[in-house]
């Protein structure tokens, strides 16, 4: 095993430590009072940097105060005002996306396009976010990924999810008990398993079916995409006809929490791909906090994430390619920059 691929696979057990690392030092930093007198938060990243974003916000739907809008643009949407918490966030600090809304936020709670009193919060690694952050005095969580030694940002989605949940907290802007967040802080070890190209889910899951297919795009250079029930069921189980060739397989996140006629979707469903001979299986990880219906939720959550990174994994060694070496991402930020 290569060194590369050692540094991987200690990311993906590292993950719960990313969490707490994370938790632990966003909750410090300092945030104005006005922070928290919001009604929607906006979440602005690109490709892994927004992947703990997914998670959190189809994790914790129940549980959030106000809606999680997430922007993967130059420009943030028109709608935004001051009363609308921005998060910046770019793993590596260079993201151009994010570079180019930040350079039009020029003073400290951003006054760019008639948006006035602007609540900003950046996270990052450090780069050209970071110096921005600092020169305009806004609130910064910059982080030493210390506990993602591949340094792939898709690897380092615990900084994410632990940041954004400390600011949630800190704000008092999601609902969440001390027993839930302290399961967010952990991770159990699962066996990995079965190759996949289409991924599905629904509810709490939907992040981490987001973040599977991103992984195994990045890391194993394999197609795959992810569908979200009950949506899937109104247009796709009708284009499955053509090709006839059938070299697809899905893969079900499937869950004991989801509502009864999600549950009866999903055995639906597989019916429908039995029937048209095609390849699947289902991954259903149960939590055994079943006392507290959202403690199980997050064990599952965090289970499907490790398997996840693990299953990416495998594919790639399956592939026989290298999970940290992204030559067409890096091609196209090189004609870019």
């Amino acid at each position: 095993m290569t060194k590369t691929e050692k540094n991987y696979l200690k990311s993906i057990e590292l993950l719960g430590e990313q969490n707490k690392q994370s938790y632990q030092e966003a909750g410090e930093i300092k945030l104005p009072a006005s922070y928290g007198q919001v009604n929607k938060i906006v979440a602005c990243g690109m490709g892994g940097s927004q992947l703990g974003v997914d998670l959190v916000s189809s994790l914790f739907a129940k549980e959030l105060k106000v809606p999680i809008i997430q922007v993967r643009d130059y420009q943030l949407p028109g709608f935004v005002d001051e009363k609308t918490l921005v998060l910046l966030i770019s793993y590596s600090g260079t993201t151009e996306e994010v570079l180019s809304i930040s350079s039009k936020l020029k003073t400290p709670f951003g006054s760019a396009q008639g948006r006035q009193n602007l609540k900003l919060i950046v996270i990052t690694t450090g780069g050209r976010l970071a110096q921005i952050a600092r020169k305009n005095h806004w609130p910064l969580y910059k982080f030493e990924p210390k506990n993602n030694p591949s340094g792939q940002p898709r690897m380092g989605t615990g900084y994410v999810i632990g940041s954004l949940l400390a600011i949630l907290k800190k704000l008092q802007l999601i609902k969440v008990s001390g027993d839930q967040l302290n399961d967010i802080l952990k991770l159990k070890t699962k066996n990995l398993k079965n190759k996949i190209i289409v991924i599905v889910a629904a509810e709490h899951l939907a992040g981490n079916a987001h973040i599977i297919a991103n992984q195994i795009n990045e890391s194993a250079k394999q197609f795959a995409c992810y569908f979200i029930l009950p949506e899937l069921n109104h247009h796709l189980l009708e284009g499955l006809a053509y090709p006839r060739q059938k070299n697809i397989f899905f893969l079900f996140l499937n869950s004991k929490n989801y509502h009864p006629h999600n549950q009866k979707r999903f055995q639906i469903t597989q019916e429908v791909l039995k029937k048209q001979k095609i390849g699947l299986t289902e991954i259903n990880f149960a939590g055994p906090l079943r006392r507290i219906e959202a403690s199980s939720k997050i064990i599952e959550a965090l289970s499907f994430l490790y398997w996840g990174g693990q299953l990416s994994y495998q594919l790639a060694k399956l592939n026989r390619v290298n999970p940290n070496f992204i030559p067409w991402v890096n091609y196209l930020k090189k004609k870019l920059s």
